[in-house]
């Protein structure tokens, strides 16, 4: 069998019998993709040995892929292996001994600074908090700036990924016990919380202001045409926000849920729970905001310089 054919079978049955998402498939499938480009165009299955996975991560990690990107993709094709051989298309399972190196350290989240982002949400709650009363009902004024207000402060407030955040429903929300529930990576859910009486009251505004509208499918977040909020759009929105406020930075919602992250492991917030809050699959993943706040840290320290300061006392 011809590995092109393989790759289509196996795509479908992850289809079929794993609870992935789109993405997580997309990814999968382009790196299989990428192993066929290195066999050749008719590559057979059988030619998939230990010799070729080895020299595939060799030209992988020789291109600009990042070291994560590198070891996504021997994930990716460690599960196509083992698919082959539990179909008895491979006798052997190729990846056996094989290791991939670490590479260079993980690159450490880009944060929002305190003094940008404080710029950034009082722009928005300019534009996007004012409500008015109509049929003694309190619903925002101008519903499309608020769009935008409410999905960067749910991210800000809970760490929301932006594809999680447009997949919010309205059922997904427990006003009064100030809960959202969140379906992840992997349809993994997890709740959320609003955390003060300001996000509450604008995400009661914000439902109140779709029923007066009469916005009819269940995401919880609108466009001006009263459809659902896309994640390229939020994108799109948050970058023309931080370029009018002019903060120099261009703003993405990966970097709010970074800083919401790093805010709370400086809080003092035991990493666990914030494994959870975020839908970390591993504690590994989360540990890196400890790294960041130990670079805080070491910057405070330093401009404190309590030795230096002594020492040019005497």
């Amino acid at each position: 069998m011809q590995v092109s054919h393989a790759r289509q079978q196996y795509i479908r049955w992850l289809v079929a019998t794993r609870d992935l998402s789109p993405n997580t498939i997309r990814a999968y499938d382009s790196d299989i993709v990428a192993l066929e480009r290195h066999l050749g165009k008719r590559a057979l299955v059988s030619e998939i040995g230990r010799d070729c996975v080895v020299s595939f991560m060799e030209e992988q990690r020789a291109t600009s892929l990042s070291s994560m990107s590198v070891r996504r993709r021997a994930s990716g094709l460690r599960g196509f292996c083992r698919w082959l051989v539990s179909r008895e298309l491979l006798k052997v399972d190729p990846w056996l001994g094989v290791t991939v190196p670490a590479g260079r350290a993980r690159k450490l989240p880009r944060l929002v600074p305190f003094g940008e982002l404080d710029r950034l949400i009082t722009s928005l709650r300019v534009r996007g908090e004012s409500t008015r009363v109509t049929r003694s009902v309190r619903v925002l004024a101008d519903p499309d700036e608020s769009t935008t207000l409410l999905g960067v402060a749910l991210i800000l407030a809970t760490g929301v990924r932006v594809t999680e955040l447009v997949s919010i429903t309205c059922q997904d929300i427990d006003v009064g016990g100030r809960t959202v529930r969140i379906v992840g990576k992997g349809r993994r859910e997890r709740l959320v919380y609003l955390t003060n009486d300001w996000i509450t009251d604008m995400t009661q505004s914000y439902l109140a202001t779709r029923d007066a509208l009469g916005v009819e499918h269940p995401q919880l977040l609108f466009n001006r045409r009263r459809a659902p909020l896309t994640a390229p759009a939020l994108r799109s929105r948050l970058a023309k926000v931080a370029q009018e406020v002019s903060l120099g930075i261009k703003v993405t919602p990966h970097m709010l849920r970074h800083t919401a992250a790093t805010q709370l492991v400086e809080a003092g917030v035991d990493i666990r729970l914030i494994q959870r809050l975020l839908g970390h699959a591993s504690l590994s993943t989360t540990e890196i905001y400890t790294h960041v706040s130990d670079d805080a840290l070491k910057r405070m320290v330093s401009d404190a310089d309590v030795l230096g300061r002594t020492l040019n006392q005497r």
